[in-house]
């Protein structure tokens, strides 16, 4: 398993990484703690699928786009974050550190894709 996060307060966003069998459930969560959408990545392509009124997308198609690469390796991403009044300014922080993260995550990914491959 691999924990990080970023933000503080309002903005706090919790990622983990965690193996399923040979593939991954990345899950992204902050404030009240939910599903508000899901993202599968599998055969070079991805899926998201969102709870009505929800944005979690934002956050989610980016990183199945970027994690399509990994063409052997079945990746459920899920995230749900909800905080009550948050700014605009703070949505923005989020949607930065997310963009970040998503380097974060493709690296760790890639450092472990050998080990990955081994299982296939």
């Amino acid at each position: 398993m691999f924990k990080f996060s970023f933000g503080s307060g309002n903005t706090l966003v919790d990622y983990t990484i965690e193996r399923v069998g040979d593939d991954l459930h990345i899950s992204i969560t902050g404030g009240d703690i939910h599903i508000g959408g899901i993202g599968l990545v599998s055969n070079e392509s991805y899926n998201i699928l969102s709870v009505q009124n929800h944005r979690e997308y934002e956050l989610i198609q980016p990183l199945a786009k970027r994690l399509t690469k990994y063409e052997d390796i079945t990746i459920l991403i899920s995230a749900g974050i909800h905080v009550d009044d948050i700014t605009l300014d703070e949505i923005k922080e989020i949607v930065e550190n997310n963009n970040i993260a998503i380097d974060k995550i493709d690296k760790f990914i890639c450092s472990e894709y050998e080990m990955f491959h081994e299982f296939m």
